[in-house]
């Protein structure tokens, strides 16, 4: 009984780390670029970094608040792009 657990264990804990490696495959191969709205830059800049994507640059739009918010991003939120693709940020 013991033994059937164990292999049963040892079946599922593989199969949960193949769901896992597949899952985050497309963010080695390329960018799919994250929603950034009204995120502060560093957390913008952060979570680029996590989906694969590189940091282009920021444009800034007036009225300008006092902690500056990510308003509009380029490309559009769920593109997929190249590995390493750059994401411009407009900011308010």
């Amino acid at each position: 009984m013991k033994l059937g657990l164990a292999v049963i264990i040892a079946t599922l804990v593989t199969a949960l780390g193949t769901i896992a490696t597949a899952a985050s495959a497309p963010a080695r191969s390329g960018c799919i670029e994250p929603r950034l709205f009204a995120l502060t830059v560093p957390v913008a800049r952060l979570r680029l970094a996590a989906a694969g994507c590189r940091f282009g640059g920021i444009s800034y739009e007036r009225p300008r608040t006092r902690r500056p918010r990510v308003t509009d991003q380029v490309p559009p939120p769920g593109a997929i792009l190249p590995a390493r693709a750059r994401v411009f940020l407009i900011v308010s």
